[in-house]
């Protein structure tokens, strides 16, 4: 009975091993069937990946030939022109043909029309009025608002240093006969004033813009402030009396700094009132001839008035 028991354990631990070991290989197969079709795979993507290196390889090297050959191009005028000219330079046809091909014409905006630096120097826009920088010019000229405010200290500043020197400089010389009044502003080689002017305006906008902004301000400056461009030379005005028939009159005799001497009558009349005070003496004579005739104690002609 042992024995019968033993040798069926015996056979049951036989078949169970059996179907173990046949388990093991059944996978063991699927196993390297599997890793035998990614390995086919991927020796697959590999022979694409060599085929398409091969085919750029072969299209770099065509493009490389393709540059070292010259190209047959033809020539572009307007391209020539700007690579040889600044565009003030260029001629008016290929300046509106630069425009155009920029997107810039007369109909590109309603509002805006783009020109170039040297159009804006040639057409001498107008940037100072009454002692300020204008609106437009601010505009045009692109100046922010700070930038602005330096130029316009500047401003204040050369009437400031105008007047000081015209103050200390101012000579005047003690009627004698005929004369009633003599004024000399003596020339001054070193008076910088303008150059002053001019450093300021380029420290708060740069070289082009200042250009523009002082070229406008020399008749300003000479208009307005009396400034000349000929420092050297002196500035004279002397009034004298003299007799028309029985009626006695005032008579103005101004040389500018520009050497000119011209004479006339204080007053010319209804028409034309008084002549023209010099803008080089109204630092010192605000009122112009009043300030003058009240310094020096004679009386301005009845008829005037001045405006």
């Amino acid at each position: 009975m042992i024995k019968i028991l033993l040798a069926l354990t015996i056979l049951v631990a036989g078949a169970a091993g059996f179907f173990t070991v046949r388990q093991s290989t059944t996978q063991i197969l699927h196993e390297a069937k599997a890793t035998r079709e990614a390995w086919m795979a991927q020796t697959q993507l590999g022979s694409l990946a060599q085929s398409d290196q091969a085919s750029l390889i072969e299209h770099v090297r065509e493009l490389k030939q393709a540059l070292t050959q010259p190209q047959a191009v033809g020539e572009n005028v307007l391209w020539s022109a700007v690579q040889t000219n600044s565009a003030g330079y260029l001629t008016p046809g290929l300046r509106e043909r630069l425009l155009e091909e920029l997107g810039f014409n007369w109909k590109s905006s309603d509002e805006f029309i783009v020109v170039s630096k040297e159009a804006l120097r040639e057409i001498q826009m107008k940037t100072i009025r009454d002692g300020k920088l204008t609106d437009n010019a601010s505009t045009v000229l692109a100046i922010t608002p700070g930038e602005r405010g330096q130029v316009e200290a500047a401003m204040e500043r050369v009437q400031t240093d105008y007047k000081d020197w015209a103050l200390s400089h101012i000579e005047r010389t003690e009627p004698r006969d005929d004369v009633v009044a003599q004024y000399t502003l003596p020339g001054d080689p070193a008076l910088n004033v303008s150059n002053n002017f001019a450093t300021g305006v380029f420290a708060a906008v740069g070289r082009e813009r200042a250009e523009m902004i002082t070229a406008s301000a020399r008749n300003w400056m000479i208009s307005t402030i009396g400034i000349s461009q000929h420092p050297e030379n002196p500035t004279t005005i002397i009034v004298k009396r003299y007799l028309s028939g029985n009626e006695q009159r005032l008579k103005v005799q101004k040389t500018t700094q520009l050497g000119i001497t011209n004479s006339l009558d204080l007053w010319q009349g209804p028409q034309w009132g008084l002549a023209e005070f010099p803008a080089a003496f109204r630092p010192v004579f605000p009122n112009g001839w009043a300030d003058v005739a009240k310094r020096e104690g004679f009386e301005m002609p009845k008829e005037s008035q001045e405006k």
